[in-house]
């Protein structure tokens, strides 16, 4: 190493070594570092990795990072917005069904209501014909009388291997004043047993624990029932009702035959003349 000897003006000497001036190269090293390193911290903060995740507006929306935010902003309500939307069209299908069963109960009871408004019908009928007769002298009149097949009995409840039956008898009376028509009525039932011809009374084959009460009295009308059950080798073909008055002269009227395969499963169904014949005594 040299030195370099400097006279100033007022007469000091400086002494240096020479080559002092020139720059080393670590400090270019270190420089360029530096730049390197200014470079990526802008590269960075213009790529939304050194900016706030909750910064709004400004640089944050113009860099990569506000982007990915906002995207993840709007999958989030469009998330949210499908699962309402799910929730929804869940609670419509429920809503869908119960409506459905609404419909299949109302669907049944309008069946049932129909079913018996059609046998309401019949009564109707019945009583219109009973209340109202045309052409019909005075006195006691056999109106109407069915019989039909139960598949209940007395408590409801479902009759097996039991062949029940129940007729229904109604008289009418048909009068001018206050009279009051007392009697009592047989019915016979014929077919065959065993191949052979039988006959039986309804106080025969009235069911164990009831009683066959065939006593009436009646001002207007009156409606007559009961239950017959008949053996199992026993086949009916006719039934033969008769009514009796406890005073005075029975008419012929009174007494009428019937074929059994007249009669059906319809509740108050009026006989015509054509199946009920009047029997001469």
């Amino acid at each position: 190493m040299s030195l370099e000897y400097k006279f100033e003006n007022r007469g000091t000497v400086q002494v240096r070594p020479t080559g002092s001036d020139k720059r080393s190269p670590c400090w270019y090293m270190l420089l360029g570092v530096l730049l390197l390193l200014t470079a990526l911290a802008g590269w960075l903060f213009f790529s939304g990795y050194m900016t706030p995740a909750n910064a709004s507006g400004g640089i944050h929306a113009m860099t990569l990072r506000g982007k990915m935010d906002e995207q993840e902003r709007l999958i989030a309500q469009q998330t949210t917005a499908i699962r309402e939307l799910e929730d929804k069209l869940a609670s419509a299908k429920r809503g869908e069904d119960v409506q459905v069963v609404a419909n299949e109960e109302l669907k049944r009871k309008f069946a049932a209501a129909e079913a018996d408004l059609t046998v309401q019908r019949d009564k109707l009928a019945l009583y219109e014909e009973i209340l109202s007769p045309a052409g019909l002298e005075q006195g006691l009149h056999l109106q109407h009388f069915a019989v039909k097949e139960r598949l209940v009995d007395n408590d409801g409840k479902k009759i097996n291997g039991m062949r029940l039956y129940q007729y229904h008898l109604v008289l009418a009376h048909i009068r001018s004043g206050e009279e009051v028509i007392k009697g009592s009525y047989s019915i016979a039932i014929s077919g065959k047993q065993d191949g052979k011809s039988a006959s039986v009374l309804h106080k025969d084959v009235t069911p164990a624990g009831e009683q066959a009460n065939t006593v009436f009295e009646v001002k207007h009308y009156q409606s007559l029932e009961g239950n017959l059950v008949f053996p199992k080798d026993f086949v009916p073909e006719s039934v033969k009702v008769k009514v009796t008055l406890a005073s005075g002269e029975t008419p012929e009227r009174l007494a009428k035959s019937y074929d059994w395969s007249s009669f059906s499963n319809k509740v108050s169904a009026v006989v015509t003349d054509s199946t009920a014949s009047i029997t001469k005594e």
